[in-house]
C-alpha cells in the first residue's frame, strides 16, 4: 500500500470541492491529474473511495472513513510545511517574556498576542511575577524581554528603555475611606500600608513609605484582596484599580498637600543585537501604549 501527500491533497481537495474540476481549480492543477491521483491511491489501497456516476461522484462509506485520517494529515502537513518555512527565513522558534504582574493588564496581554499573531509557529512563554524576579528572570537569560514597575535603578549589561508612564492612586476599601476624602498626614501614616516587595529591594522605602505599619507584598492579586478585606491601604497604578474604582469597591482619597504621582514601566533586554523578531514586534507594540495606558 502507497500513496502520497499529493494524492491526499488530491483527495481531500476533491471531497471538499465536490468534483475533479473543481478540486483541479483549487490546487493548481488539470482535473486530468487530480483524477489520475485518486485512481493511483485507489489501486494502490485496493479501495473504492468515490462512485463516479454522470457529472456526478459520491463518496463511499471507506471514502468517508478515509476522509478524516487524511484531513488530519494535511494540516499536520501544512503545520509542518510552516515551520520549515520559518527555518528557512530564520523566523523565530520561540520568545520567552516576562510581565510584572504590577503592569499586567488586557492592553500588555494583547502586546505578546500579537508575536502570535505575527508568528504562528512560534513557542510563546510568558512568565509573571512581582518585579524583582521579573528583572531577574530578564538577567539569567530566562526571559528575552522583561516589562517592569521601574525600579528605579541602573543594571550592567542590560539595555533599558521607558515604555509608558502612568498615574498611581492611593486607595483604600470603601467601608474605611470616603471617596475623594482629604485626611491628614498622620490619619494616613496611622493607617496599614500594603507595600510592593520591590520598594524594599531597592532602597525606596524612605520616599514611598508613608505609614508606621506596612504590610509586604508581592503578588498584585493579593494586594487588591487585601484591600478589598478592608486591611489597608495601597498606591497603585490607576489604571490597575479603575475598575474597582468606579464601582464603588475601592475609594482614591487623597493626603493632604500631596501630589499626584506618576510612575512608569520600563522594558529591560539584554542585548539590542540579539534581540529576535518576535522581541523587537512585542517591544514595537508595548511602545503603543504610551497612547492607551493612563
Amino acid at each position: 500500500m502507497e500513496y502520497s501527500l499529493n494524492q491526499l491533497q488530491a483527495f481531500v481537495a476533491t471531497v471538499e470541492e465536490g468534483s475533479f474540476k473543481a478540486a483541479a481549480i483549487k490546487l493548481n492543477k488539470s482535473s486530468q491529474v487530480v483524477a489520475r491521483f485518486i485512481s493511483m491511491m485507489e489501486d494502490s489501497c485496493n479501495v473504492l473511495l468515490f462512485e463516479r456516476r454522470v457529472r456526478q461522484l459520491h463518496l463511499t462509506e471507506e471514502g468517508k472513513k478515509l476522509y478524516r485520517h487524511a484531513k488530519r494529515m494535511m494540516l499536520e502537513s501544512e503545520k509542518l510545511n510552516a515551520q520549515l518555512a520559518s527555518f528557512d527565513r530564520q523566523l523565530p522558534n520561540s520568545f520567552t517574556v516576562a510581565i510584572d504582574c504590577y503592569l499586567s493588564s488586557e492592553a500588555v496581554t494583547q502586546c505578546y498576542l500579537e508575536v502570535l499573531e505575527e508568528f504562528p509557529n512560534i513557542d510563546l512563554v510568558v512568565k509573571s511575577s512581582d518585579t524583582t524576579q521579573v528583572i531577574e528572570w530578564m538577567k539569567s537569560g530566562e526571559a528575552e524581554v522583561a516589562l517592569v514597575f521601574s525600579p528605579l535603578a541602573q543594571f550592567e549589561d542590560v539595555q533599558e528603555m521607558v515604555a509608558f508612564n502612568f498615574s498611581t492612586s492611593e486607595v483604600a476599601s470603601s467601608n474605611i475611606v470616603s471617596a475623594g476624602a482629604v485626611l491628614t498626614q498622620e490619619e494616613q501614616s496611622d493607617m496599614m500600608q500594603i507595600v510592593p516587595k520591590f520598594i524594599y529591594d531597592f532602597g525606596h522605602e524612605k520616599r514611598y513609605v508613608l505609614s508606621d505599619r506596612t504590610i509586604e507584598c508581592t503578588g498584585f492579586d493579593e494586594v487588591v484582596a487585601m484591600l478589598q478585606a478592608g486591611a489597608g491601604w495601597a498606591r497603585v497604578p490607576s489604571f490597575k484599580v479603575r475598575k474597582l474604582v468606579e464601582v464603588g469597591v475601592l475609594n482614591e482619597f487623597y493626603a493632604e498637600g500631596s501630589t499626584p504621582v506618576s510612575w512608569h514601566a520600563m522594558l529591560y533586554y539584554p542585548n539590542e543585537e540579539h534581540l529576535s523578531l518576535a522581541a523587537d514586534v512585542f517591544i514595537e507594540r508595548v511602545m503603543r501604549l504610551k497612547d492607551v495606558i493612563e
